[in-house]
Parts: C-alpha cells; structure tokens; sequence
C-alpha cells in the first residue's frame, strides 16, 4: 500500500485527474455504437482490460518483494468491476442476472472510482512528481485503471446498455453488501483492510476507531451504501431533464 506524500489536489493530483478525464473522453470517442452486440462486446473488453492491469500489478509487487501482495487480494472497493463486468458478459440478454448485476456495475463502480480519484491515500506513490518515472509505475497503473472504471459506468448510461429507474438502487446496495460482507470476512481471516472496513488504511473516518471497530465499520458502511443510492437518484433526475 502506499503512504499519500504527494498532497491531494495538488500538482501531481491534479495531472492524475486531468489523465483519467482525456482516457474516459478518448474512450467514449472510440467507442461510438449503441447496440447490444457491441455492448455485450464492451463488458468483454472492460473484463480482459482491467483483470490483465490487476495481474500486472500483482505480479510486478510478487517479483519485487519476493512475497505474494496479500494487501491487494481483490477484495477492495476497485475489485467490483473485475467481477461485476465478466458476469454481465456471460449473463444472458435481458436476464435477471443481467438486471441484477448492472445497477452495481453502474452505481457502485462510480462510487468507488469517485472515492479512489478524490482520495488518492493508496495508488498516488511516494513522490511529488510523475516525472521522473522512478517510482510511478503503480500509481500510473492505478490512475488508468480507475481511469477505465470511470468509463465504464458512463459508457453504460451513455450508449444505452443500462436504463437506470430508482427501483434499481436495493439492487446496487444489494450486490454492494454482499462483496461488502465477503471483504470483511477476509480481513478477519486474513488480518487486513480491505474495503477500508478494518483498520481503515487511508479513510478519512479512521478517527472513529478511536470510539469502537463496530462504530468505524458501520459508518462506512452506510456512508458507501448512502453515496450509491445518491449517485442513482442524482442520475435518473439528470437523464429525466434530458428527456423533457
């Protein structure tokens, strides 16, 4: 895990963001057709895209350290696409898993991304600067593969693969909770924080653990769960003006 030294927003920040903004722009450019064939073909690409980033990363960690990165078992937020993408590849058109899915694929995706872009604590790097390049080939992995889990979800919406209803947000918090459950059961077992759930390596609601663990994991619990449920309702009223 890295330990934030870079300061939030500033240079190095800001130049992260603006590279993750020109990716998704660049990749809605070239990903211009609205049909189901090529949505279905999308979650593919989506799927092969971030697994080889997230198996890069795990074995350039393995090689260097000489020990497997237990602190990036994909158990984290981040993880979500890596297996919510190749589901709604394999899942059938119009299925209940495909409807099931999708709501977290948007929702939770976005809150995640959202939460890694603002608060960078664990992917920015140990330096000031991207140039040079000692020491920023993890936080560039990380920035592009955020940067492809932004576009994901606006790829989704804005090509018409996910209709999104309000009705959909027990469905978010549904899958959300149940990955949620998984991570910390691994972080018992395990000993780590993944999700941020247990010792809350970087969260900015780490002073609650101060009061209890229950208190802490509770809190970000909800918190998550509140931010996916506002991220749908704030998009079905923005695709509600734009169909006026």
């Amino acid at each position: 895990m890295y330990l934030l030294t870079a300061p939030i927003f500033g240079t190095k920040h800001l130049i992260g963001i603006l590279y993750i903004i020109v990716l998704v722009v660049v990749l809605l450019f070239m990903n211009k057709e609205k049909n189901y064939k090529a949505n279905k073909s999308m979650m593919l690409k989506l799927s092969i895209a971030l697994i080889l980033l997230e198996l890069i990363k795990l074995t350039v960690m393995t090689i260097r350290d000489s020990s497997f990165p237990m602190n990036h078992l994909p158990f984290h937020l981040c993880s979500l696409p890596l297996y919510l993408y190749p589901i709604l590849y394999f899942a059938k058109e119009d299925s209940k898993l495909e409807r099931f899915i999708k709501p977290a694929a948007y929702a939770s995706v976005i809150a995640a991304t959202l939460a890694a872009i603002i608060l960078p604590t664990n992917i920015i790097g140990s330096n000031n600067h991207w140039i040079p390049f000692d020491d920023n080939f993890f936080p560039l992995l990380s920035f592009t593969y955020h940067g492809i889990m932004l576009f994901a979800p606006i790829y989704m919406i804005s090509r018409g693969y996910y209709k999104i209803s309000i009705k959909d947000i027990p469905k978010a918090l549904g899958v959300t909770l149940i990955l949620m459950f998984v991570a910390m059961i691994a972080n018992q077992l395990l000993d780590r924080d993944f999700m941020l759930l247990n010792t809350g390596n970087g969260s900015p609601l780490n002073f609650l653990l101060d009061n209890s663990q229950f208190v802490y994991t509770s809190t970000m619990i909800a918190l998550g769960l509140l931010i996916i449920s506002l991220i749908i309702v704030v998009t079905v009223g923005i695709t509600s003006i734009k169909k006026k």
